[in-house]
């Protein structure tokens, strides 16, 4: 399975507590540092919004396909993973608004 920069992808994500969970993130790096270092880094889609000065909300008409239920990208919460943490690509942001979703985090994280 080979995985792209703006991919909508399901990953078994580590919470504090050590259980982990099935959770939606975008692929935020670009294809050629997965290419260099065989990982990648996610921004986590969550359906709460508990944060919303650090969320950026997902519609449907952002998507290639549409998600379940409203969603909004935990801008604060990168991780890096690898191929192999990857359940399943469930659907890719399209060009502009993933565009708005990289700036948004740039404004919350630094």
């Amino acid at each position: 399975m080979k995985i792209h920069q703006r991919d909508v992808v399901e990953v078994n994500y580590l919470f504090p507590n050590g259980i982990t969970k099935p959770h939606m993130a975008i692929v935020i790096s670009n294809d050629d540092l997965q290419a260099a270092e065989d990982f990648f880094y996610l921004a986590m889609i969550s359906s709460k919004n508990y944060n919303p000065q650090y969320t950026f909300p997902l519609e449907d008409s952002m998507l290639t396909k549409n998600l379940t239920k409203k969603n909004f990208v935990i801008c604060q919460l990168i991780g890096g993973y690898t191929k192999r943490d990857v359940v399943r690509i469930c659907s890719h942001v399209k060009a502009e608004p993933f565009n708005l979703i990289v700036e948004k985090i740039k404004k919350v994280i630094f």
